[in-house]
């Protein structure tokens, strides 16, 4: 469900109060078909000793996880079913596109994103900037001032927030907001089948991995997308 905001108001003594409405909507998600297949001959996996196997086990989730990423830190929606709040910047409806003045955003830039966001009603206690990990060692090694010897990104963290890094958003870009507002979820259990019949032609085994996604940005206005000059 999503809903409005409540509204008081300032009465005298014994006075009857006007009934406050909230507005209520939802919000729906269509999930998409996300999955993964690959065959390898029965030689390899026996020859192997069960590594080749393992790291099957192990890659196949992590595809998973990896083109969920691809999707949600997208900066354009081109070609896409599934796209996370930045690939909307700038349209109407989509979250805010700010445009810093170089390749490099200033510390008054960056807290002018933070405040586009906390101007919107958001609360910033649980924000994160998304960025490469290129711009990450670029803001590194942007001092805050000329004696203190801090720079602007510290600790994994700028201005206190943290730094999540993919190159997904694609250079020169800078994402910033409140994840709480991106829903995002799996629909029913992931189904894995390993099939060592529909190959048996070729003496090979498929490995296939099938889930249902779906992803909702709940609140445009919680994230902010900044993008280098001339981009």
């Amino acid at each position: 469900p999503k809903h409005g905001k409540a509204v008081a108001k300032f009465v005298g003594e014994a006075e009857k109060l006007t009934e406050s409405k909230i507005d209520w909507d939802k919000l729906t998600v269509s999930p998409k078909r996300l999955g993964v297949a690959i065959p390898v001959t029965r030689q390899e996996l026996f020859n192997s000793e069960g590594v080749v196997e393992s790291v099957i086990k192990a890659e196949m989730p992590q595809a998973i996880v990896d083109k969920i990423n691809d999707a949600l830190f997208a900066t354009d929606k081109a070609g896409r079913v599934v796209y996370g709040p930045f690939a909307t910047a700038g349209e109407e409806g989509g979250c805010i596109k700010q445009t810093f003045a170089g390749a490099v955003p200033t510390r008054k830039e960056l807290l002018k994103m933070k405040a586009t966001v906390a101007k919107a009603g958001i609360s910033t206690s649980t924000c994160c900037f998304v960025m490469t990990e290129t711009m990450k060692a670029e803001l590194e090694d942007v001092k805050v001032d000329s004696g203190s010897g801090r720079f602007l990104c510290e600790n994994d963290r700028i201005l206190g927030f943290p730094v999540f890094c993919t190159d997904v958003i694609g250079d020169g870009n800078i994402g910033f907001g409140d994840w709480g507002y991106q829903a995002a979820g799996f629909f029913g259990a992931m189904n894995f089948v390993v099939d060592p019949y529909s190959l048996s032609l070729e003496d090979s085994t498929r490995f296939v991995l099938n889930t249902d996604f779906a992803t909702l940005t709940l609140r445009p206005e919680a994230f902010v997308l900044g993008v280098k000059a001339g981009a």
